[in-house]
């Protein structure tokens, strides 16, 4: 009976490396260098942290995205989109499946229509919202501004409705596109998606299970943009004053409850600057 077992893993383990090569094959046939195995994540995470993705694929296209969760889809393995890794515990396990950065046409932003009063524009989901901010204050537009202080890329700021206590990204945005699996066909369909189709709220948005965001639209102004950058200028040196901005951080952890600051809470219980093992809360800003 053991020796069963063990023959009967062995081939299971034999069919899954097979597949994996498969997978593997398919995925660097589609896009050549963009497609690797075994991707460190701890050089992908603002942590450092982190074992192996089984495969890390960066499509720079709408196409290219499809393609690659098809692939998945077709083999049985999970997807997650690690965007720019930043304030992401990647476990040490690693990730199996398939791990999606998205770049080129995906990490752009577009103007798409003007009118007196406001302008839309689109913007891909692997942007980088810092990014995304000093190219729209070059062209004079405002009222983003405050996604500067928001790490890593806007896909990621709409899944959990990223924003400051100035403002949060439902404020400017008005739709989502949407990339998501179709249980009927086994297949993977566009959807656009409103803010209130997604029940967005204080750091959550519900998107519809298995979906990707593949862009989204925000409604800007012409304004002050001298006025905007200073406010983003005095925004940022007030965090790196009150945030550890130099070390290895997850940035603020918890949301805020009702009425009051994870921060003050967790320093009030005495856990400010409390260490274990190679990790500690902030001596500087307790969440």
């Amino acid at each position: 009976m053991a020796a069963s077992t063990l023959d009967n893993n062995a081939m299971a383990a034999g069919d899954d490396v097979s597949g994996r090569d498969d997978l593997a094959h398919a995925l660097t046939a589609l896009l050549g260098s963009r497609a690797r195995r075994d991707e460190s994540l701890a050089r992908r995470s603002s942590l450092r942290i982190g074992g192996v993705a089984d495969h890390w694929v960066e499509p720079h296209s709408v196409e290219e995205l499809s393609q690659v969760c098809q692939l998945a889809t077709d083999a049985g393995v999970p997807i997650q989109v690690a965007g720019l890794g930043s304030n992401t515990l990647f476990p040490d396990e690693g990730l199996r499946g398939v791990t999606i950065r998205m770049g080129g046409e995906l990490a752009r932003w577009e103007i798409l229509d003007t009118d007196s009063d406001t302008t839309e524009v689109k913007v891909g989901a692997g942007t980088i919202n810092a990014h995304l901010v000093r190219g729209l204050l070059s062209a004079g537009l405002v009222d983003a501004e405050f996604l500067v202080l928001i790490p890593g890329t806007f896909g990621g700021a709409i899944v959990m409705n990223a924003g400051t206590k100035e403002a949060e990204l439902s404020s400017i945005l008005t739709s989502v596109t949407l990339l998501i699996p179709d249980s009927d066909s086994a297949g993977w369909q566009l959807a656009v998606m409103t803010p209130e189709q997604l029940e967005m709220r204080y750091r959550h948005a519900t998107l519809p299970e298995g979906a990707l965001v593949v862009d989204g639209t925000i409604t800007l102004r012409e304004g002050d943009v001298e006025a905007a950058e200073q406010a983003a200028k005095q925004d940022k040196e007030r965090r790196n004053r009150t945030q550890p901005y130099k070390l290895a951080s997850v940035g603020s952890t918890f949301a805020n409850p009702p009425g009051d600051y994870a921060g003050r809470l967790i320093e009030a219980v005495g856990l400010k600057g409390v260490a274990r093992g190679g990790a500690r809360i902030s001596e500087l800003h307790a969440n």
